[in-house]
């Protein structure tokens, strides 16, 4: 499933217009995230598999909302296609690596779509 199937749902525009909470929304695809106010401010946000093989997207508490928005999108798109292949936790000192610029291009692709869409 790409990206933008994934994301052109009722429940990811409900995130853009902050009526769903960002834990509604991703509990509906088996993805827990949780925002945390203890990262620095070079860390937006990061996701890992668990043992258990739960994702676990992690945001920054400390950021706008529309910043959490971006590295949400940013970070599932990691979980759509970088994790399967990868396993590791991606995002922590990877800045400059193909595929954070590629989960980048893609955030902001699918953020100016569902902006356009409310």
């Amino acid at each position: 499933m790409s990206s933008i199937n994934l994301l052109d749902t009722s429940l990811m525009k409900a995130l853009m217009d902050e009526t769903i909470p960002f834990h509604d929304v991703m509990n509906a695809f088996g993805i827990r995230t949780h925002i945390v106010f203890n990262l620095p401010s070079t860390v937006l946000g990061f996701t890992y598999v668990s043992r258990r093989g739960n994702y676990h997207l992690l945001l920054n508490g400390n950021v706008s909302y529309r910043t959490q928005v971006k590295t949400f999108l940013h970070e599932i798109q990691h979980i759509l296609n970088d994790m399967p292949r990868c396993g590791y936790i991606i995002g922590l000192n990877m800045d400059h690596l193909e595929l954070e610029d590629e989960a980048d291009k893609v955030s902001e692709k699918i953020l100016k779509y569902l902006t356009k869409a409310e």
